[in-house]
């Protein structure tokens, strides 16, 4: 595991941005990048990262077949970013889902934290790139 300050530093670019950028590896295993939402992780303390999907999304056929996947992190007003590479995997305890539950979520559809097609993902993370100013670092985690 890497230096303390330099996950919090990564930590502090995570909660900096609004939306991040999930790559996946689509059935033809072509690439594909698009971007999720990151309110989930506003008060992160740590790059164990969570977010919400449709359980019949594309993105979620692509993660069942493999869950290898990356996060891209960049604040346009820092010009800080973050790469963070791993694996997504699904959270099935209704009480882990009622803990990341927010009413806002009713907007896209979800009925309650119990919806079947609310699914609970968990970014594990394995190793990391980021850029603060001139500076690059990469490391495991």
């Amino acid at each position: 595991m890497q230096e303390t300050n330099e996950i919090q530093s990564i930590v502090d670019i995570v909660k900096s941005c609004e939306d991040v950028i999930l790559a996946t590896n689509r059935l033809d295993e072509f690439p594909e990048a698009r971007t999720v939402m990151n309110a989930l992780n506003a008060d992160a303390t740590d790059l164990n990262l969570h977010f919400i999907t449709n359980d019949d999304s594309p993105k979620m056929a692509q993660l069942r077949r493999n869950a290898k996947c990356c996060l891209y992190y960049f604040n346009a007003d820092t010009r800080y970013a973050v790469r963070l590479l791993g694996e997504m995997r699904v959270i099935d305890n209704l009480d882990e889902k009622k803990k990341y539950w927010r009413d806002s979520f009713r907007d896209f559809g979800y009925s309650g934290a119990d919806d079947a097609n609310l699914t609970l993902l968990e970014f594990v993370p394995k190793s990391y790139k980021f850029y603060v100013g001139d500076e690059m670092k990469t490391g495991l985690v």
